[in-house]
């Protein structure tokens, strides 16, 4: 197997990282964008639909996620979560202490990207990275640094059919226990 390893920040649009609004969280309004929070993320990398709020900021639209960004949680307890945004899942702004990589479909399969960060090998990475005494981090220079396996595209994209499938699977299954637990 032919195994090439690249920087994230090599995999992206702009080559960096970019940190999202410092605003407040406003109930939620159909008028206003959605807030992507740390809080709004699951652990598996899923939105957590339950709570969400909406940003009133004049900046927000410069910090809408666009298809094939993928956010960390930089700070807390929950350093290194991320969310991957394919646009299903409405407008979306991302917050302050969320980190986005907008990843380059040319360079790599963007949800193996995804799901690479949900790997045990991601997890490691975030653990030995993640610095401070009390609460740790992680800032959007050293995720930029953090060293990707890149398969051959080919490969890339078999296991991201693979995953997408069971992805897909467990979603449905979610809504139809979600429906008899109603």
């Amino acid at each position: 197997m032919d195994v090439e390893y690249a920087p994230l920040a090599s995999l992206t649009l702009d080559g960096r990282g970019s940190y999202g609004i410092a605003a407040p969280a406003v109930e939620r309004s159909d008028a206003l964008f959605t807030y992507l929070r740390i809080t709004d993320i699951n652990d598996d990398g899923t939105l957590n639909v339950l709570g969400l709020k909406s940003v009133d900021d004049e900046n927000a639209s410069k910090y809408i996620l666009k298809k094939n960004d993928i956010v960390f949680a930089r700070t807390g307890a929950s350093t290194g979560r991320n969310y991957f945004y394919d646009g299903s899942d409405g407008t979306l702004v991302f917050a302050g202490f969320l980190i986005k990589f907008s990843i380059d479909p040319n360079k790599v399969n963007p949800k193996y990207i995804k799901y690479y960060c949900m790997s045990d090998a991601y997890k490691g990475w975030v653990h030995s990275h993640t610095t401070g005494s009390t609460r740790g981090n992680i800032n959007a220079k050293t995720f930029g640094e953090m060293i990707v396996p890149i398969l051959p595209r080919v490969q890339q994209d078999g296991i991201v059919e693979i995953l997408s499938c069971l992805d897909e699977k467990i979603r449905n299954n979610s809504m139809i226990n979600d429906n008899l637990a109603a």
